[in-house]
């Protein structure tokens, strides 16, 4: 393990803990149906508890990152991991949906602190070395934790009931905040206050332009991927196949995004063309929702969105190092999660009043197409702004 640079320990630690994000959050996509058959819920109140995770950032995605100027990341990601763990434990005990909304909302407050700081400490370490790349592993995580929930969970909630399932998200919280507090140290250059130049407040005109359009990109390329994952498994439903075969189903391209993502991210480093890739891969993963519902389709289909319709996702993340100076970072993520968590707390909500309206899981799919087409319009709109400001 010594053997290994410094920083690619550190972003191994922020890979395990940012797994437990995932799998925390896809907890209720996963047990979905037991929840409505055991509470009586809706699939808009199902979609509600689903962008309740996301909802708290849309108020302190600002604070969080203004905070940075006086506590430290490992403190602040323990932080928030402790929290995600008591808003797990609130939804295990609630048999209410505004029992399990005041759980989803904690679990909320934990998560933003967290994304904010996860991306945060990334760039700080990685900046001028293979950024595209460390964020192309560390985004993995997220898909990686949504798996092992939509492998986990949906068996552990026929079996024992979907309680179980939340438990499991409380453990793997709390190893998380473990974790960083025991490994996780400040690059040696990081902003503060020992630091040439201290942590500042505010952005200059240029970043703001840059940060917003790259949040927005962020925000609707994440709530495209949010509705597939709530909603793809509904589309397969039939006489012959279960939910949980048809989750399983969906969990191949989760899967497969692990080894895509990184692929993204290093293509476009070497090919020193990340437009291409956003292009490339928004196309495909459209065409691969077109494809899900059709029968003898839905394997291809699956393979085709993991391997190609979240592979930019490094590549986005990494525009936040283009649009921000590091002495101005933790404010600007700040910002960046704005759209992030606006985008994925409304999606999932309209995605459900479709499902509810109509009752065909093919309208949330459309609805996240329409969400793919935007983050590629984006991103030029992105690569155009850097070029004239």
């Amino acid at each position: 393990m010594q053997a290994i640079p410094l920083r690619w320990r550190i972003l191994i630690c922020l890979f395990l803990a940012r797994t437990a994000l995932g799998f925390q959050f896809q907890v209720v996509g996963s047990v979905s149906n037991q929840m409505s058959a055991s509470l009586g819920f809706s699939y808009t109140e199902i979609g509600t508890l689903i962008g309740f995770f996301i909802l708290p950032g849309l108020i302190l995605a600002f604070p969080a990152g203004w905070l940075g100027r006086w506590f430290q990341d490992r403190t602040s990601n323990t932080a928030g991991l402790l929290l995600m763990a008591a808003g797990g434990v609130l939804a295990a005990l609630s048999a209410s949906f505004y029992g399990i909304a005041g759980g989803r909302l904690l679990m909320g407050v934990g998560f933003v602190i967290c994304s904010v700081y996860f991306t945060k400490k990334v760039v700080d370490w990685f900046s001028g070395h293979e950024l595209a790349t460390a964020m192309s592993l560390l985004v993995i995580s997220w898909p990686g934790g949504i798996a092992l929930s939509q492998l986990s969970h949906s068996w552990m909630a026929e079996a024992h009931g979907w309680p179980l399932a939340m438990w499991s998200t409380v453990s793997s919280c709390l190893f998380s905040a473990l974790l960083i507090w025991l490994v996780y140290r400040a690059p040696p250059n990081a902003p503060g206050a020992a630091a040439a130049k201290p942590v500042e407040w505010g952005l200059e005109r240029k970043e703001w332009w840059l940060i917003g359009i790259s949040a927005f990109a962020w925000g609707v390329f994440n709530a495209g991927y949010i509705v597939f994952l709530s909603f793809a498994a509904q589309s397969l439903v039939t006489p012959d196949q279960t939910i949980l075969a048809a989750t399983a189903l969906v969990s191949i391209a989760s899967w497969i995004a692990m080894v895509a993502i990184p692929a993204g991210g290093i293509i476009a480093d070497r090919t020193k063309r990340p437009d291409l890739v956003v292009y490339f891969a928004m196309g495909l993963g459209i065409l691969s929702m077109v494809t899900l519902p059709m029968a003898g389709w839905a394997i291809p289909s699956a393979l085709l969105f993991g391997a190609a319709g979240i592979m930019p996702a490094g590549v986005l993340v990494a525009m936040t190092g283009r649009a921000v100076a590091p002495e101005r970072r933790a404010f600007g993520m700040g910002v960046y999660y704005i759209g992030y968590f606006f985008f994925c707390t409304v999606s999932p909500i309209m995605a459900g009043w479709l499902f509810d309206q109509t009752g065909d899981a093919r309208d949330p799919l459309l609805l996240a197409m329409a969400l793919f087409a935007l983050t590629a319009i984006s991103y030029r709109a992105f690569d155009v702004a850097e070029r004239r400001l």
